[in-house]
């Protein structure tokens, strides 16, 4: 199991011998401690420059089988702390996790930023080496994420629940949970992609101006039993599963799943269209990963930046 946490260590907790007046050592030996204690320092200053040490049990995290997960005690952002490890040419298994028990400055679809409550949200960042996805079809990685944490939310709740396009996870007309997936594009081929998901798990409560459109796992199960780093593993276990049917190339079974379980599918709603508010039905979503409507009986495809729902 390869399960680390990050947390600050200040000067202190330095081990002191050479402080220490009392005792008295030959020049030979104490040479040799010199070296060693000095040796220490620097491997224990490296760990604090990487910011990582052995993760130990606590009821945050609870009991897991968990595999290659590197647990944070804060960070800015998953998936900026995940690029970073890359760009140092860190080798890193498929699948590895970023998570973190506070994120500061979270990232959203559309610029926006994701709300964390420490030890409430799920935030964490997943690296996956697309070994065929071309950048044309790399809408699939989105489709793979999406039905990922589509099914743990399912899992966990009653409530129905939906994908709105073209990452968001809904229970009901709430928002759960979001997806930001940021890919590396080399030689026509994507490199990586590193998939950062947000889940709202243990809020009872929020902020009044989002309250309405805003749910957690435990509003929508007041008998959730689980932990944040279970959940994390379960992302993990279905990233690979639906990645492994994009590796096999069941494109068209991936998207018409996901499309199954489109938000507001063949109902008439509103959304915001160049500051406008059209009443249109939402037919499918591409394999270009456009959202296609039906407005005044015309289908017409848009892209993420050119329409809003309404919620």
């Amino acid at each position: 199991m390869h399960l680390l946490l990050s947390y600050p260590i200040s000067q202190s907790h330095y081990p002191s011998f050479l402080a220490s007046r009392e005792l008295q050592f030959p020049p030979v030996l104490q040479t040799i401690l010199n070296f060693s204690f000095y040796s220490l320092r620097i491997i224990i200053a490296l760990l604090i420059h990487l910011n990582i040490i052995l993760l130990q049990n606590n009821t945050f995290f609870g009991h897991s089988n968990a595999q290659n997960i590197i647990v944070l005690a804060e960070t800015a952002s998953t998936n900026d702390y995940l690029k970073q490890l890359l760009s140092n040419f860190t080798p890193l298994e498929e699948y590895t996790a970023i998570m973190t028990m506070k994120q500061t400055a979270g990232k959203g679809q559309r610029g926006t930023t994701w709300l964390d409550q420490p030890g409430e949200s799920l935030t964490a960042s997943f690296i996956l080496f697309p070994q065929k996805l071309t950048p044309q079809k790399q809408f699939y990685l989105t489709i793979i994420s999406s039905l990922a944490v589509y099914d743990i939310v399912a899992t966990h709740t009653s409530g129905q629940t939906n994908i709105k396009w073209p990452n968001d996870i809904m229970i009901g007309n709430k928002k759960v949970g979001g997806i930001l997936i940021e890919n590396k594009i080399s030689h026509s081929r994507i490199k990586h992609a590193i998939i950062g998901i947000g889940l709202n798990v243990f809020q009872s409560q929020f902020p009044s101006e989002i309250s309405f459109k805003t749910t957690s796992l435990l509003k929508e199960n007041p008998s959730l039993q689980t932990t944040i780093l279970s959940l994390v593993t379960e992302i993990q276990t279905k990233l690979k599963y639906y990645n492994e049917m994009l590796l096999k190339e069941q494109y068209d079974e991936l998207l018409a799943h996901y499309n199954q379980l489109l938000f507001r599918r063949d109902l008439d709603a509103l959304f915001t269209v160049k500051g406008n508010t059209i009443k249109a039905r939402i037919v499918q979503v591409g394999k270009d990963g456009l959202l296609e409507v039906e407005c005044k009986q015309k289908k017409i495809k848009y892209d993420l930046k050119d329409i809003t729902y309404q919620l």
